[in-house]
C-alpha cells in the first residue's frame, strides 16, 4: 500500500517551455485585439453558466418548479403544496448535477486545448529540425558528399514533419471550436487560456486510503444504498408496533436486510473501482516517467551524432532515423501526458478534491 501517494518528477520539461513563450506571444495580441478573450478556468466556468444551452435549459426547468412551489405556498393547499416539493427536489438535483457537470467538462476542455497548442510547438520543433537537416544536406550535396538518395530521404522527412504540424494545426483548431462551443461561445471567438498547470505533472499527494474514505461520501450509489439502509430500518422500527401485523415486521426486517447487503455491494464496488483509476493512474505517472528519461537519452544521442555527421562520420539516414525517432517520442509524450492529467482530474474530481485541479478552480 503506497503511504506518500503519487509523486512525479520533473526532471525533463523542455518539449513543454514553448508554453511561456506561447502564451506571452498570445496574450501581446489579445490586448491589442479586443475580441480575443483571455480566460482562466473559472472565467470560462462562469461564461458558461451564462451561454451553455444545456444548462439554460436546466435553469429554466429549475425555475419552473420554483415558480410551482412560490404558488403553492401561497394556495397554502397541502397535496399541492407536497408536490410541487417533490417536483422541486428533483429539478434542484438535476440542475446541482448539471452545473458540477458543466464545470467537469470546462476543466478537461480547457485542458485538451492547452495540450492542442502543446501539439502544435512540438510538431513546429520537428519540422524546424528536419527542414534544417535538408539544408545542411543540400549543402553537402553541392559538394558532392552526398547523393540523390540522401537528398530524398531528407526531403521525405520534412514532407512527413509538415504533414504533423498541419494536421496539428487543424486539430487545435477544431479544439477550439469544441471549447467555444461548451461555452456557448461563437465558434469562431478567439480566446487565450492563461492557466498553464495542466501541462506539467503535478504532485499527487492522497494516499489510496484517503481515496477512498473521500469517495465513500460522494459516491451516488454508495449514498442512495445508504439513503435506502436508514428508510429500511425506519421501517422496521414502524413495524414493531404491537399494532402491526407480525408479516410487515418480518417483510420489514427481511428489506432491512437486503439494504445493508446493498450497502455493502456499493461500497466493495467503490472500493475497487477507486483502487482501479488510483494504480492506473501510478502505472501512468511510471510510464511518462520513463518516457521522460528516453526523450533526455534521444536528445542527447541526437546532439551527438549531430556532430559525428557534420565530421563525415555518420550517414544522413541515420541522422534522419534519430531526428524521427525523437519527434515521434515527444509527439507520444504529450498524447500520454494528456491521458494522465485526464484521469488525475477525473479522480481528484471523484474525491471532491476540487482545490487541487489549480488556483482559482471553484467547486
Amino acid at each position: 500500500m503506497l503511504k506518500g501517494g503519487i509523486k512525479v518528477s520533473k526532471n525533463v520539461k523542455s518539449t513543454l517551455v514553448f508554453a511561456l513563450v506561447f502564451s506571452l506571444v498570445i496574450a501581446f495580441h489579445a490586448h491589442a485585439n479586443p475580441r480575443v478573450l483571455e480566460l482562466k478556468v473559472q472565467d470560462a466556468v462562469a461564461i458558461a453558466f451564462e451561454s451553455s444551452l444545456d444548462f439554460q435549459i436546466a435553469t429554466l426547468d429549475w425555475q419552473a418548479a420554483q415558480a410551482k412551489l412560490d404558488r403553492a405556498r401561497i394556495v397554502g393547499d397541502e397535496e399541492m403544496l407536497k408536490e410541487a416539493e417533490t417536483e422541486w427536489e428533483k429539478a434542484e438535483e438535476v440542475y446541482e448535477d448539471k452545473r458540477q457537470g458543466l464545470r467537469d467538462e470546462i476543466r478537461t476542455s480547457y485542458q485538451r486545448l492547452l495540450e492542442s497548442e502543446a501539439m502544435v510547438e512540438n510538431a513546429r520543433i520537428a519540422k524546424e529540425r528536419a527542414e534544417r537537416q535538408l539544408s545542411m544536406d543540400e549543402n553537402k550535396y553541392r559538394a558532392g558528399l552526398l547523393s540523390t538518395l540522401d537528398i530524398e530521404r531528407a526531403q521525405n522527412s520534412l514532407f512527413d514533419a509538415e504533414h504533423r504540424h498541419e494536421k496539428a494545426i487543424i486539430d487545435l483548431e477544431t479544439q477550439s471550436m469544441q471549447f467555444n462551443h461548451t461555452l456557448g461561445l461563437p465558434l469562431d471567438q478567439q480566446v487565450v487560456l492563461t492557466e498553464r498547470l495542466f501541462l506539467d505533472f503535478v504532485l499527487f499527494t492522497a494516499s489510496l486510503e484517503t481515496c477512498y474514505d473521500l469517495a465513500l461520501a460522494l459516491d451516488p450509489g454508495t449514498l442512495t444504498a445508504r439513503e435506502n439502509l436508514k428508510k429500511a430500518h425506519e421501517a422496521v422500527l414502524v413495524s414493531q408496533s404491537p399494532f402491526t401485523p407480525r408479516v410487515e415486521l418480518e417483510q420489514a426486517l427481511t428489506d432491512e436486510e437486503k439494504a445493508t447487503i446493498r450497502l455493502q455491494q456499493a461500497e466493495k464496488a467503490l472500493f475497487f473501482r477507486i483502487r482501479g483509476d488510483y494504480y492506473a493512474l501510478l502505472e501512468q505517472v511510471h510510464s511518462l516517467e520513463m518516457a521522460e528519461r528516453n526523450i533526455k537519452l534521444e536528445r542527447q544521442t541526437l546532439l551527438a551524432e549531430e556532430s559525428k555527421y557534420q565530421a563525415g562520420i555518420l550517414s544522413n539516414a541515420q541522422i534522419v532515423a534519430q531526428q524521427e525517432k525523437l519527434a515521434s517520442l515527444e509527439e507520444q509524450y504529450s498524447a500520454d501526458l494528456s491521458l494522465y492529467t485526464q484521469a488525475r482530474i477525473k479522480l481528484l474530481q471523484t474525491i471532491g478534491k476540487y482545490e487541487e485541479l489549480g488556483e482559482g478552480h471553484e467547486n
